[in-house]
């Protein structure tokens, strides 16, 4: 019985290789996306964890972390926080501070710089062998990376000093990340630090598990706080998820595209083998047999498809083509991540296996149910006959009852919870391919009609004619054709409404003509621009408004991550009171008449009173605004992320250019007007958002295979009908004509169902899923545009479609296909 199966997956194999290659690329290319997003979410995740605590062992098991500004940080007696501790804990006190290098093209990059006790550190790995004199610098090996011999000495500019580094006072750490560590007395004494921490960290000698609650009870004074290992990974999770869920449910649409792609490639394997499977129960074979045939044949390119899937998914991470990343993360620190967990391909394996068995199910069923007499008929009605049974009546019913349902569970608000939305989407995906698989003979009948008395060419009639006969297979490929439209449709929606409403947000948040900035701390978002020059501008007249502008993206509340913003408040405002982001208020019921306590360097613990709420673009978790006064009360800072410039009228341009290069040269800044600064803000968004681009690309090149193997089917299941047709006296033009508009038929079709599809989909996936993901409310932004194009892209996109399978036609022996065994 084990020959049978072998022989059944060869033979397929053997003879059909091209239909081998398309099967496999569509399922890969799913799986890949999917693998893809899943590792670079994780890499975001561990970038984010792992620059928090300071890139420490898997021994880590928490820290101590001054709540105070480092030079007001009280002094810490290491030995009575030692001794308290139990003696399978070690402690290590750590002082983590932005450190920057200047590499190839004068870029600036951000790199976290670590000063911690190196003759101790059990944690520190170097794939060099040790000297015997410790080297003074210690940097991740994605950063030496970075450098190249004509670099050094390279120079590192921290705490506004610029050290030197020679090649031979390096030493390389094995470790993923871009990061530098230093002796910590030696980065004290550099930063002017003297016995400052920024947090002291815990790990442990022994398997041994401590209780949270034993550390917090050890904390060393109150102005300090311990965070396990837990709480640290759990805020990162909390900070990501959002994108990182609506991220998977894109790949998982793709994936769900391919293997509609792969069912309808099932059905034209069912039609080529339909004899085999006659042969084996005339020999003897159990209905059972034929079943588990086609199973087993679906495994094996199940299996083989999420192999390569993987390779292909591993390929486009190491190449960065897909990055996730947010407010929160860099995308220089995650480009260095190499490794990931083994977990992310075991459930891309899964779901290949289980798609690709899913999608011959139901050609399995009719392998089970099939006849030896079959072996008898040319066609056979049963053959043509879809798994969905009901009546066209109740199966119209059905399909409009999911799109309804999908819409209505789709728009259901419920902060933090896209369930409702993403069974939404699949409702309403659900009730459209049904109703494609209805309305092929209904559109088909229409046109009859419509076109009843026009001298129509035989190749147009013979074509949509052949289209109607395989309804079910050729609704699974306009299905699919439907899916990657509407997935480009959507995703583009998606992301114009938000560069909409990004444009309208930066001009009623900022007014200014002009803004300074620090550009080599641009990427890190960390402030540049000295306070110092705040007040210089503010005795100039050639501005009538002078505003300072401080970001702080990680500031904590109750152990999760915001966006503080500090500026001047209009005179209506309660200077004394604050300002949240609509989406904080919507995500963490924190709105106006409500209270949050902040921690303040200066004054401790500080509650501040919510007078109002204000629509806001810039944190996906949250922003809290402050007046700049309230802030300096508050907050110690010698530094501003940027000043915002507001020239008196009587100035000119010409003359306020001239005074902005001025300023930007005597400080080592730049300035941006109000088209480079939406600029700014609009490159950052579309970093965001760059990996649906290769989404998208990924769903129109399914597309194109889904139609090009439809095609390749039609072929080889019509050869006798197209060589008598040859054999007639029909042109190659002709045939060529008749593969044609049945390809423009199938492609228009599922753009018009697609695009339909999208015009439903958008507002679930813009009110739905991401507004209950991160609160915002979005200007909806349909690409309009780009539907007039559609006329002039589906005839071109159907001919080039057509060129290959009519390669294969135009070689076809009429003697071959006519003669019978």
């Amino acid at each position: 019985m084990i020959h049978i199966y072998v022989q059944f997956v060869y033979g397929y194999f053997k003879d059909n290789f091209s239909k081998i290659f398309f099967n496999l690329l569509s399922i890969s290319l799913g799986i890949a996306l999917f693998i893809s997003t899943q590792i670079n979410g994780w890499k975001a995740e561990k970038s984010l964890v792992d620059q928090t605590i300071g890139y420490s062992s898997e021994t880590f098991l928490g820290r101590y972390v001054s709540l105070q500004e480092l030079k007001k940080s009280n002094q810490i007696n290491l030995k009575e926080i030692d001794f308290a501790l139990p003696e399978t804990i070690m402690i290590e006190p750590e002082l983590q501070l932005k450190g920057y290098f200047k590499i190839s093209g004068n870029q600036v990059i951000s790199v976290p710089t670590i000063g911690k006790d190196l003759l101790t550190n059990p944690g520190l790995e170097s794939p060099n062998k040790r000297t015997s004199q410790v080297p003074k610098y210690f940097f991740s090996n994605s950063l030496i990376q970075k450098f190249n011999t004509r670099d050094y000495p390279i120079v590192l500019n921290i705490c506004e000093n610029d050290i030197k580094i020679f090649e031979n006072e390096i030493q390389e750490i094995s470790q993923d990340g871009l990061f530098v560590m230093i002796d910590i007395e030696r980065l004290q004494n550099i930063c002017d630090l003297k016995n400052i921490y920024t947090s002291i960290n815990l790990s442990t000698r022994s398997p041994i598990k401590h209780k949270t609650e034993q550390l917090k009870s050890n904390i060393p004074n109150p102005n300090w706080l311990f965070e396990s290992k837990e709480e640290i990974l759990e805020r990162a999770g909390i900070a990501l998820g959002s994108l990182k869920i609506n991220l998977t449910i894109i790949s998982l649409v793709s994936v769900l595209i391919s293997f509609f792609m792969v069912s309808n490639i099932y059905t034209g394997l069912y039609l080529s083998r339909k004899n085999e499977f006659g042969i084996l129960l005339s020999l003897g074979g159990s209905k059972f047999n034929n079943f588990s045939l086609f199973i087993t044949l679906s495994l094996v390119l199940g299996i083989l498809g999420g192999i390569l899937g993987a390779c292909i998914g591993i390929t486009i991470s190491n190449l960065n083509l897909a990055q996730t990343v947010n407010t929160l993360t860099d995308s220089t620190q995650i480009t260095t991540y190499k490794n990931f967990p083994p977990s992310i391909l075991v459930f891309g394996f899964i779901i290949s296996i289980l798609g690709s068995i899913l999608s011959a199910i139901f050609n399995a069923i009719k392998a089970y149910k099939i006849l030896p007499i079959e072996l008898l008929r040319e066609k056979t009605d049963f053959e043509t006959k879809p798994p969905l049974t009901l009546s066209k009546l109740k199966l119209s019913i059905l399909s409009i009852s999911f799109i309804l349902l999908g819409i209505a569970l789709g728009n259901i608000n419920i902060k933090k919870e896209i369930i409702p939305g993403l069974i939404g989407v699949g409702s309403v995906i659900l009730g459209f391919v049904m109703l494609n698989y209805i309305s092929i003979p209904f559109v088909i009948k229409l046109i009859d009609k419509l076109t009843k008395g026009w001298n129509l060419s035989a190749s147009f009639l013979l074509g949509i004619k052949e289209i109607e006969i395989d309804s079910w297979k050729n609704s699974l490929t306009i299905s699919t054709i439907m899916l990657s439209t509407s997935l480009v449709f959507t995703l583009t929606t998606l992301t114009a409404s938000y560069e909409s409403s990004l444009k309208k947000w930066i001009g009623d948040e900022n007014k200014s003509d002009y803004s300074l900035i620090d550009e080599k701390k641009l990427s890190s978002g960390e402030p540049g621009v000295p306070i110092s020059l705040l007040e210089k501008l503010k005795k100039d007249e050639t501005f009538s408004d002078v505003e300072p502008f401080y970001i702080n993206s990680k500031f904590i509340v109750n152990g999760k991550y915001f966006t503080l913003h500090a500026l001047n408040f209009d005179s209506s405002l309660n200077k004394d009171a604050i300002l949240v982001s609509k989406n904080l208020c919507f995500l963490e019921n924190l709105c106006n008449g409500d209270s949050i306590t902040i921690n303040s360097p200066l004054k401790g613990n500080v509650i501040l009173r919510i007078q109002g709420e204000r629509e806001h673009f810039f944190s996906e978790r949250g922003t809290i605004l402050i007046d700049y006064q309230l802030f300096q009360k508050l907050f110690s800072t010698n530094f501003l992320n940027s000043i915002r410039l507001t020239l008196n009228k009587g100035v000119e341009r010409n003359e306020a250019t001239r005074k902005m290069n001025s300023i930007s040269e005597e400080n080592n800044l730049i300035f941006l007007d109000q088209i480079k600064l939406k600029e700014l803000y609009l490159t950052g968004m579309n970093q965001v958002f760059s990996v649906l681009d290769t989404l998208k690309l990924s769903a129109i090149i399914i597309s194109i295979l889904a139609l090009i193997t439809s095609v390749f089917y039609y072929i080889k299941e019509k050869s006798r009908i197209l060589a008598g047709l040859k054999a007639i006296g029909m042109s190659f033009y002709q045939l060529f004509l008749l593969l044609y508009y049945q390809t423009f038929f199938l492609l228009s079709f599922g753009v018009i169902s697609g695009i339909v599809n999208s015009i439903i989909l958008s507002p679930i996936v813009i009110y739905g899923i991401n507004q209950n993901a991160f609160g915002w409310t979005l200007n909806y932004t349909y690409p309009v545009h780009f539907v007039a194009y559609l006329s002039i892209i589906i005839p071109i996109f159907a001919g080039l479609v057509c060129v290959i399978p009519f390669y294969f036609l135009y070689k076809m022996k009429i003697s071959k296909e006519l003669s019978y065994e």
